[in-house]
């Protein structure tokens, strides 16, 4: 207001809201919250839940996989592997008794006739196993038994003929014998074998996976066993308490949890390295063992049919009863349990014999007793070829299944290990929660 003489002139004053501030605290009342003791107990509680529900769903979700890993590997792929097994060695047998049964001429042995019979039928049901217990999305493998099963039944046809014909008293009967045995090693057995590894291997893939130690798992209970010791001393200085109750249970039950999953894990780790070491990789070579002896005998017999002048089946012999012995050499080096050695030391004495009579087979055929070659090879003698050949056969069958024992025995232990851990992870995570808010809330109501 101003004074001009007798006017009075008077000047409004208007407030120009565009520049009043609002203070942040009115804008945003949740920072003003969180930078606040309340918010920051809050906060660290939320977080806190979080993480102990996460490392029981982590643990629980690691171990649930481990456990199914190891369930299909025990109900599947072994029993897959395994009868993948009995359908080579069962081939085998099958090859050696038809052979056999053409040495001593016209009709054969009866049980000559009975062992090829029930390999041919062990074969049959190890293939409709396998069929059963192959993944449909698994086509190397159906096609590797779809191989095997249309050419088996050409070479029971070719076996079949070469009987007849040698009951007949055909010379021909030995030349179908041959292209079956031809037939059996290039084509059957290859593809029998090719599955057998596979399986195998993919047994060996799966022991590796399952004895991993869950990283993550471990990761995530450490580091909320960590979180909740810091939570606590950030607590003991802002509310001058020494002790927080839910704070010192929650952490019990993490290092419980932390306890029971390394002792856990390094159980099922240590089974699963003894099903590999103990099982799995020494059956794989004992089995490896059976087949090579199966085919030195059908090579044995191959070379009796000709009367020695096939030198190839000679040669094939020496070569396969060789690498048998190194194989029974490295695994008697080994150090297996007492169940397991015997078998192999007995193998081990069963192929000294066998060669023996086989040296005396061979010592015969040279001066043109055939008779006398005959009657080592298929006679009934303790000494004679059938005999030694038996007691080597059932010695690395008993090694074989002595082995798979290992194996499953291994793979059990171990799945059992972690049978309670998948489920208990999961409660210790939830009680921890629990356990957390039971510490973190007295302390809040304090600041209403």
């Amino acid at each position: 207001m101003f004074h001009r003489g007798d006017d009075v002139v008077t000047e409004e004053h208007s407030l120009d809201e565009s520049l009043l501030v609002e203070p942040d605290s009115r804008r945003r009342p949740w920072r003003e919250f969180l930078v606040s003791t309340p918010g920051r107990l809050s906060v660290l509680g939320i977080v806190l839940v979080t993480a102990a529900l996460a490392t029981g769903a982590v643990t629980s979700a690691a171990i649930g996989a481990r456990q199914q890993r190891i369930e299909t590997l025990r109900t599947h792929t072994e029993p897959l592997t395994y009868a993948a097994e009995r359908l080579y060695s069962s081939l085998s047998i099958a090859d050696a008794a038809a052979a056999t049964s053409f040495i001593s001429g016209g009709v054969e042995p009866i049980a000559v006739r009975n062992r090829y019979n029930q390999a041919i039928g062990d074969a049959s049901n190890a293939l409709v196993t396998a069929s059963n217990g192959v993944d449909s999305t698994d086509a190397a493998a159906l096609a590797q038994l779809s191989e095997v099963s249309r050419n088996l039944a050409a070479y029971t046809t070719l076996v079949a003929t070469a009987r007849a014909n040698n009951r007949s008293g055909n010379p021909v009967g030995v030349a179908y014998l041959s292209d079956a045995s031809s037939m059996m090693q290039d084509t059957i057995l290859p593809a029998a074998e090719r599955l057998y590894s596979e399986q195998s291997r993919a047994v060996a893939d799966t022991q590796v996976l399952t004895g991993r130690l869950p990283r993550v798992a471990f990761a995530a209970t450490v580091a909320l066993l960590v979180a909740l010791l810091l939570a606590q001393v950030y607590l003991a200085r802002k509310s001058k308490r020494r002790i927080n109750p839910g704070l010192v249970v929650a952490s019990l039950l993490a290092a419980t949890l932390l306890v029971w999953l390394a002792g856990a894990t390094l159980v099922s780790t240590a089974a699963t390295d003894r099903a590999r070491t103990e099982g799995a990789q020494p059956l794989a070579t004992i089995t490896q063992a059976r087949i090579l002896a199966q085919q030195a005998r059908a090579d044995e017999t191959l070379a009796l049919l000709q009367r020695g002048s096939d030198e190839q089946s000679e040669i094939d012999y020496a070569h396969r009863s060789a690498a048998l012995a190194e194989v029974l050499a490295g695994l008697q080096g080994g150090s297996h349990e007492p169940d397991a050695t015997q078998p192999i030391d007995e193998a081990v004495t069963a192929l000294g014999d066998w060669r023996h009579a086989h040296d005396m087979l061979e010592q015969r055929l040279e001066v043109g007793d055939y008779p006398g070659a005959t009657a080592v090879a298929i006679g009934p003698a303790d000494s004679a070829s059938p005999a030694t050949f038996a007691a080597l056969d059932e010695a690395l069958q008993h090694g074989i299944d002595s082995f798979r024992g290992e194996e499953v025995d291994g793979m059990t232990e171990s799945f059992r290990s972690l049978s309670l851990l998948a489920v208990g992870s999961m409660v210790i995570g939830v009680l921890c929660g629990f356990a957390v808010g039971g510490g973190i809330w007295p302390r809040l109501n304090e600041y209403h």
